[in-house]
């Protein structure tokens, strides 16, 4: 409400205010641009009316002359509509873009921590490599097949220990899902392979249903205890998919190129006779779960019975893969341990005594390959009983055999610095590849990647041995020997 005061007019003259010059005049046009830029220009009209001689507002400025073209013509209201146009455009380019839509996730959900019992497992589940179980009381059910022989398994405190001898629990995974070990014992559970229970829901068996059928089970084979021939069930061998290598001869090559690299690069030169009392198997062979008692048994009642066939011109048994190891390297510990609980549950071995003998001294030898083998042998040297007759393995007059059982046969040795990786491979390689039949060279050098093929038949039973592991060779042995009234039935 205060008016405003003219100031009175100065003695001295006033100065001219400075031409506008280029920087000036961006620095005017770039606050004109800034938020409230109008504010500031109404601001600087009222200083200009307070400031000025007059007391007034300034003159206005003179208007601009027409642009004129080529032709004379008057381009104002053209270049006017440009500038608008453009004066738009940055507008809205400058204006800030929308705010995506914010998505609020859900926490993971914790752990659960709350004891496995067997209450806990009792419905329906599907597990990783494809199966459908369903457990009822303490009996489990694989693909509407009950396992009578796998039952679940309790601790002294009433917790799940295992199912049967083919998965060992380890716990909750995450909420509706436990991890299993695929393990016949917990003490070699730690390197096994993982299988993973999922609560069955609707939405997770119409995914399995449509997995299954993708995988070629549908039709006939999903009802496979009414079907009329024998076929396929899903989960039984692993429903898991895989990438399929059309090439199969280029498949072969290739693994065996990389077997014949792994033992040129680890290996001693030459052969060496190791005797079969001081070998036991490598921690690392057939998936840790170790050998089959049963197929040991079953070599060394062909020795008794057919003798034994001494290799000779690169024919007869395989060659021995062996390591030497350390009594006090990380692995060797490992193959140690690993066989002392397989002693333990498996009866028919030869006796524990026989084996700590060996462990007290400082260096031994591990089997990759033809480890049923070498303690088939064993069981002569220790003069052990048949598992299924009432007989000793004795070596009597068979020369060949008592050689290879004291003093033993030509083997391949590795050194101990060869890792757990490459042994499982040679390991695996050395079973899956049977059919490539290799020789050694006079010099005890061998070369496995120009192996050739052996077409000729063989048993369903030799082939089938080479790739189960423990457990399931001790279900084929009996198979093959129509064994149904033996004590280890169901082990």
């Amino acid at each position: 409400s205060r008016g405003v005061r003219t100031p009175a007019p100065s003695p001295f003259p006033r100065r001219a205010p400075p031409a506008a010059s280029g920087n000036s005049v961006r620095v005017r046009a770039r606050r004109e641009r800034r938020p409230g830029g109008a504010r500031f220009r109404g601001m600087g009209s009222v200083v200009a009316s307070i400031c000025s001689p007059c007391g007034g507002s300034l003159p206005p400025a003179p208007k601009a002359a027409p642009a004129l073209s080529n032709h004379g013509g008057d381009h104002a209201t053209a270049n006017g509509e440009r500038a608008a146009s453009k004066a738009a455009s940055t507008e809205a380019s400058s204006a800030p873009p929308p705010e995506p839509d914010v998505v609020v996730e859900e926490p993971p959900k914790p752990v659960p921590t709350t004891p496995i019992t067997v209450e806990t497992l009792q419905g329906d589940w599907v597990n990783s490599v494809g199966a459908k179980i369903k457990v009822t009381g303490v009996e489990v059910s694989l693909n509407g097949m009950p396992m009578k022989m796998h039952p679940v398994m309790l601790n002294d405190d009433g917790t799940v220990a295992s199912v049967g001898r083919i998965w060992q629990l380890k716990g909750w995974r995450e909420e509706d899902q436990i991890e299993f070990k695929e393990a016949p014992s917990r003490e070699v559970m730690e390197f096994a392979r993982s299988v993973y229970w999922t609560r069955a829901t609707e939405s997770r068996m119409q995914q399995w249903e449509e997995q299954m059928s993708g995988l070629g089970y549908s039709g006939s084979s999903k009802d496979v205890l009414n079907r009329g021939i024998e076929g396929c069930m899903p989960g039984s061998c692993d429903a898991k998919a895989r990438i399929v290598v059309s090439d199969d001869s280029k498949r072969d090559k290739e693994e065996l190129a990389l077997l014949n690299k792994l033992i040129q690069d680890f290996r001693f030169s030459g052969l060496h006779k190791i005797p079969p009392r001081r070998v036991i198997p490598d921690y690392s062979n057939r998936g840790h779960t170790g050998l089959s008692v049963e197929h040991v048994h079953y070599l060394a009642t062909s020795f008794k019975e057919k003798g034994f066939q001494k290799r000779r011109n690169n024919t007869g048994h395989d060659i021995p893969v062996l390591v030497r190891e350390q009594r006090n390297s990380d692995l060797g510990k490992r193959s140690v341990e690993n066989w002392r609980a397989k002693l333990r549950d498996e009866k028919g071995f030869p006796p524990p005594e026989h084996y700590e003998q060996l462990f007290s001294q400082d260096e031994f030898y591990t089997s990759l390959g033809n480890g049923h083998f070498n303690q088939a042998l064993n069981l002569f040297f220790c003069e052990c009983t048949s598992l299924y007759k009432d007989v000793k393995y004795t070596v009597g007059n068979d020369a060949p055999l008592r050689e290879a059982v004291y003093q033993g046969v030509d083997a391949i040795v590795l050194r101990p610095e060869i890792t757990l990786r490459d042994r499982e491979t040679i390991s695996r390689l050395l079973n899956s590849k049977r059919e490539y039949k290799w020789g050694v060279r006079e010099d005890g050098s061998v070369d496995i990647a120009d192996a050739s093929e052996d077409h000729s038949t063989c048993k369903q039973f030799e082939a089938m041995s080479k790739v189960l592991d423990a457990v399931e060779l001790n279900c084929l042995v009996r198979s093959e020997l129509n064994i149904k009234d033996s004590h280890r039935v169901g082990q």
